[in-house]
């Protein structure tokens, strides 16, 4: 991988080509360019109009759902927002079963910032992002089935 800026859109597309595990050259096969033009829209250089285009990143998202994470990240980023992957399968199998998992995991984080509020320390800081991110993931699970469940995205 080459070096990138973090940040960058073309760090981004690095990691997402990168997320897809396969070389280069596979890849810029896939998408129907040069290695070239996959290498040049990588390249760290801001100076410059053109890249990659969406279509393509569309494409290769689609093909590699895991390439589409560095990619929703960075525009995530942009928007002021964050980006975080939830598997929406799993063992809750209601939505009813899902509500006592939110408000489970609810109940966790509110504590572990609670407990950030008392100790004001780096452990209690990062165990209180972690418990968030898990409350975060169930209010998206349930989100997600019910999406599911109206048959819309």
């Amino acid at each position: 991988m080459r070096a990138q800026t973090y940040g960058t859109i073309q760090n981004a597309v690095c990691e997402a080509v990168e997320a897809t595990g396969k070389r280069h050259k596979d890849v810029a096969d896939f998408l129907g360019i040069r290695g070239s033009t996959l290498s040049y829209g990588m390249e760290d250089n801001e100076d410059r109009p053109g890249g990659l285009g969406v279509n393509y990143l569309h494409r290769l998202g689609m093909d590699c759902p895991a390439a589409a994470v560095p990619l929703a990240q960075h525009f995530a980023g942009l928007a002021g927002g964050v980006f975080q992957p939830v598997e929406v399968g799993g063992s809750v199998t209601s939505l009813f079963s899902q509500c006592g998992v939110v408000a489970k995991e609810c109940g966790e984080a509110q504590a572990a910032i609670i407990r950030v509020i008392e100790k004001a320390s780096g452990p209690s800081s990062q165990a209180a992002l972690c418990e968030i991110d898990e409350a975060v993931e169930a209010l998206m699970r349930a989100r997600a089935s019910i999406v599911a469940s109206r048959g819309a995205a």
